[in-house]
């Protein structure tokens, strides 16, 4: 009896036990499904979160691809909140397909500034104009519908009613702006960047541009006066001794191959002096005449001539008349110009002996012995382009090296107008130094000093010759050595014809492309403007595409407006081809 009892006793402890394990058992079950549901919430809000940052993301670059000082603020405003709206739609945000964006409070313009030492300031709202910086948010929340009710947009939660809070408000956020870029700029300033404001582009370019050319050259210069030269060429006119009683006054205007004789008297007599040849005109009776070799004599060349009239018989032996001798000095003497030549290079007396040589751009032109500023320009361009020789061309509108200094001035605009952080420097090649090219401005955020210097060189400034390689070696120097850590590297680098330098063609090239691999394994990207029709477009492509860029090509035998455009075209696509890059 007494082991029934203990039997008993056993099993209703045991009963009670079992009951306490099952109510643990709903306990913990309780707990475990309270931890799957917040699990399952927070890893959905954290998923929603990640698509809803994605979204801003890329809807930020989107937007900052639009920001541009060319157009107008309202404008740069639409065009990004619609490229921003239209990516963000595209991304999946919890259960929703698409993100929507409120342009009027969700995507916020502004600009950041330098505020020095590396560091910047934003500064935001619709007037911080023109825009560098775009910011957009992505949220999930409570919004008004606008007629004084709400919208609910809130993330719903899976198990969150059990814990009385449904929906969960989410907000992210992304600001993007151009990556800081550090730009070389590698320029062709070889004497051949003059060939379009010289005589022999009249074939391209037609003699009336060429000349209106010239001639604001020469006013660019100051509209400078030396003799009695005129801008419009003349010939010589030797004038003889003064009038006497019954002594004449005689002009001999000289045209090579003929003159024109003028008196105050009546002409009796002209004899024409053609080396060892003579040929007399007699019997004359007008005070005027046009005189030149007629049948064997016919084109030959006059290198003197005496002038019988009035009573001058004996101003000279033999009893011809007077002698008007067509010797260079006697040349400069009609002109006016014993006097002292303006520049370091060159003389009166070379540029008398260039207008009469017998071939070349000034004969080609029509302009043979004809002497005025119009061909003296073309002569300081052609013989003493170089700033040691003719140190005021730099005012010039030499072509087209004009061009490139307006396409240059066009881009340093730009940059500064949209204030993008950007770093640049300047490399000019050929130079007379050891290493083919200087360094005329290194990196900095002096952009302007870049466009005044640009602006003060001249075609062939330095020395002649194309050096590239050495341009290319001394901007890759630069930017390997002072370029910053995270910018981009960029060399742009501009030529209007052939590498020759150092050595011949062959190893110039050779060095181009040489130099090239340098640089791209330097990790600096390189673009290339090739002008007019003796650039050598084809070694400028390998260089880009070596550099990881783009080869523009502006092409010759076209009208220097059409360069210019081409070029300022050019300029402010590189400019606007910024790297972009999230800030926050």
């Amino acid at each position: 009896m007494g082991e029934f009892w203990r039997w008993r006793e056993r099993l209703a402890a045991l009963r009670e036990r079992n009951g306490s394990i099952v109510l643990l058992a709903v306990i913990f079950l309780v707990v475990i499904l309270a931890f799957t549901a917040f699990t399952v919430d927070v890893g959905f809000i954290s998923l929603a979160r990640t698509q809803m940052q994605a979204a801003a993301d890329s809807a930020a670059l989107a937007a900052a691809m639009e920001l541009t000082s060319s157009t107008s603020p309202s404008q740069v405003r639409a065009n990004a909140q619609a490229a921003a709206a239209d990516v963000a739609s595209r991304f999946v945000n919890g259960d929703r397909s698409g993100v929507t964006l409120d342009a009027a409070t969700d995507i916020t313009f502004g600009k950041q500034v330098s505020i020095g030492n590396g560091q910047y300031s934003m500064l935001w709202g619709n007037d911080q104009t023109p825009y560098n910086i775009v910011k957009v948010r992505v949220r999930r929340g409570t919004d008004s519908d606008g007629n004084g009710g709400t919208i609910d947009n809130r993330l719903p939660l899976f198990f969150g009613p059990v814990i009385q809070n449904s929906k969960a408000d989410l907000t992210t956020e992304a600001i993007a702006s151009f990556q800081p870029r550090d730009i070389m700029l590698v320029l062709d300033f070889s004497a051949s960047m003059n060939d379009d404001s010289c005589l022999g582009a009249i074939g391209k370019l037609g003699q009336t541009f060429i000349e209106s050319n010239l001639q604001t050259m020469w006013t660019e210069l100051g509209s400078p006066v030396y003799g009695n030269l005129t801008f419009t060429p003349q010939y010589a006119v030797l004038k003889g001794g003064p009038v006497s009683g019954t002594m004449p006054h005689v002009e001999v205007t000289y045209k090579r191959s003929s003159v024109y004789v003028t008196s105050t008297s009546a002409l009796k007599k002209v004899t024409l002096v053609m080396g060892s040849r003579t040929q007399t005109f007699s019997g004359l009776t007008a005070m005027t005449g046009t005189f030149q070799g007629t049948g064997s004599n016919a084109g030959r060349d006059i290198t003197s001539v005496y002038v019988e009239s009035g009573t001058n018989t004996n101003r000279s032996p033999g009893g011809l008349g007077e002698l008007f001798s067509f010797t260079a000095a006697n040349i400069k003497t009609a002109l006016g110009l014993n006097i002292t030549y303006p520049y370091p290079a060159g003389s009166w007396d070379e540029y008398i002996s260039y207008v009469q040589a017998s071939s070349g751009d000034i004969k080609n032109a029509g302009y043979r012995d004809m002497y005025g500023y119009l061909t003296w320009l073309h002569y300081l361009q052609y013989y003493h382009p170089y700033a040691s020789d003719t140190p005021d061309l730099w005012k010039t509108s030499e072509h087209p090296i004009s061009s490139v200094k307006d396409a240059v001035d066009l881009f340093v605009d730009y940059l500064t107008e949209n204030a993008g952080g950007d770093y640049i420097g300047l490399t000019i090649y050929t130079h007379t130094s050891s290493s083919g090219a200087i360094l005329e401005h290194g990196l900095s955020t002096n952009l302007t000093q870049v466009k005044n210097t640009t602006r003060q060189r001249q075609a062939g400034h330095y020395t002649g010759g194309t050096n590239i390689s050495a341009g290319m070696a001394t901007g890759r120097v630069e930017l390997t050595t002072n370029g910053r850590d995270r910018s981009e590297k960029l060399m742009i680098v501009m030529t209007d014809g052939q590498a020759n330098l150092p050595g011949s063609v062959s190893t110039a090239c050779a060095a181009v492309l040489t130099e090239a691999q340098a640089a791209s394994a330097a990790g600096i990207k390189i673009v290339t403007v090739t002008v007019g029709l003796d650039a050598d477009t084809a070694l400028m492509q390998q260089v880009a595409s070596i550099g990881g860029g783009e080869c523009f090509i502006v092409p010759g035998n076209q009208s220097v407006a059409d360069v210019q455009a081409q070029l300022m075209e050019v300029f402010i696509r590189i400019a606007s081809t910024r790297p972009l890059k999230l800030i926050k």
